[in-house]
């Protein structure tokens, strides 16, 4: 017991980190237990989760806007088991599960920050992820973000774990748990070659040969294949092509390149509708219950609000996907018409479209998700996080600390991801536990350093 209050700052360490765990853990409990109103995606994750629990298969069904494959299979096959291991659609059970494996996020942030620059840095990082609101809400509902918080600070826990091991074997381990994310979270099969190609590369400079971080890259990537490829013979099976996760790229693509909207993926559809006047009153006859709205002399304006609020915007793509590229499905037309615009864009205005490319950017990490995110208090809470995590981030790198490798990887990964596709602030919330416990290095390195320079400025 000494040896672990040593390791941890004592016994008010352990106290302390004791208590952040049960905080943590009775909000992620209490969200569970009494439910948030689910976003359109989370209800679309727990109707394909209750399909598959009474054998319909991976579907949302007939009155779906948009196909099943377009989402992450993750979170629906976990809650699925849960439901066939509960004898049936228990959605409160799928949540609680779920809280439990979300607290786990605030431990791997505690163990990340003590691994960086000791236990006070663990605890500043535990806390905040601990408390952060919109990992809280998305706990209430079946979204994929808490989860996929816990599967990647679990990854670069079992990364750092690998690379100050002998074994190779423990790169493994690490890629089983990459893999999971990226069944959860599609964009991070992309994150996981970037980070394996980092940490070759870096251990390369570091040891001074290729032959042990090529074998360790290998072994992570293997992890990665071994968990998605069986869904990607599923998929191939299913969709009749080379799909390693889930449709829809061509939406995301298509969206985040529509530099009308100002990066703003809300504004696309109303921006796509104000532009193509035909599109926008073929959508008013096929949805709009009121004829009025065909009449020769209503105003633009309000057919455009009118589609807008009742279309949504998977519906508006596939319509001028159909429109542009009718022999095409809207997923390979949308992906073509998204290469289009960014071509477009960079050839005929490249300074306006690098713009248009950091006010996406600013979007995913100016503030959290979640209208909770908008409360000065914890939109403060966030900037803190953000600015702080640069500054441990920048330490790190200044010491030459290894760990600075994955982590610098896995920012730049997600933040050209939000670059180029949908620029969503839930992109970078999978990341909370790591900027957390950046938070917590930037925090205690900044302590050091007044301290140090108090010192120094005392005569004698």
């Amino acid at each position: 017991m000494s040896d672990l209050a040593a390791g941890n700052g004592g016994r008010v360490g352990l106290a302390a980190l004791a208590a952040i765990l049960l905080i943590g853990l009775a909000l992620r409990v209490d969200y569970a237990r009494e439910g948030r109103e689910p976003v359109f995606d989370a209800v679309a994750y727990g109707r394909i989760a209750a399909n598959l629990e009474r054998g319909e298969g991976f579907t949302l069904g007939k009155e779906a806007t948009q196909p099943a494959s377009n989402y992450s299979p993750g979170l629906p096959l976990f809650v699925a088991a849960v439901y066939e291991a509960s004898g049936g659609e228990h959605e409160r059970l799928a949540r609680l599960t779920l809280a439990l494996l979300a607290t786990l996020a605030v431990l791997f942030a505690y163990l990340i920050g003590r691994r960086l620059a000791g236990p006070a840095a663990g605890l500043i990082g535990a806390a905040a992820v601990a408390i952060y609101p919109a990992l809280l809400e998305y706990g209430g509902m079946l979204m994929s973000e808490p989860l996929a918080a816990t599967l990647l600070s679990g990854a670069v826990l079992a990364i750092f774990w690998a690379h100050g091991g002998s074994g190779q074997a423990r790169w493994l381990l690490s890629g089983l748990l990459l893999g999971a994310l990226t069944l959860t979270r599609p964009e991070y099969l992309g994150v996981a070659v970037v980070l394996a190609a980092a940490i070759v590369v870096a251990g390369a400079v570091a040891d001074g040969g290729w032959r042990r971080p090529l074998a360790g890259g290998a072994l992570l990537l293997a992890g990665v294949a071994i968990v998605v490829a069986p869904w990607t013979a599923r998929n191939a099976i299913a969709l009749d092509r080379f799909v390693p996760v889930s449709t829809g790229g061509g939406q995301v693509l298509f969206a985040g390149s529509y530099v009308p909207s100002g990066g703003d993926p809300e504004r696309v559809g109303r921006e796509v509708l104000e532009r193509h006047p035909g599109l926008t009153r073929g959508l008013a006859a096929q949805h709009l219950p009121s004829s009025r709205f065909l009449s020769p002399g209503v105003n633009k304006d309000e057919i455009v609000e009118a589609v807008a609020e009742e279309v949504r915007l998977e519906q508006i793509l596939a319509a001028l996907a159909a429109q542009r590229y009718p022999s095409l499905d809207t997923d390979r037309a949308l992906t073509r018409m998204g290469r289009e615009r960014i071509w477009d864009e960079l050839s005929g205005d490249p300074l306006g479209y690098g713009g248009f490319l950091a006010a996406k950017v600013a979007r995913i990490w100016g503030h959290g998700p979640r209208e909770v995110m908008r409360r000065p208090g914890w939109e403060a809470l966030h900037w803190a996080l953000v600015a702080l995590g640069l500054v441990g981030l920048g330490a790190l790198i200044a010491a030459r600390r290894w760990e600075a490798v994955p982590l610098l990887a896995i920012a730049l990964a997600i933040t050209a991801v939000g670059a180029v596709l949908v620029a969503s602030p839930r992109r970078v919330l999978a990341m909370l536990p790591l900027l957390a416990a950046l938070a917590g290095v930037g925090a205690t390195w900044l302590w050091t350093e007044t301290s140090r320079r108090r010192l120094a400025r005392r005569p004698g």
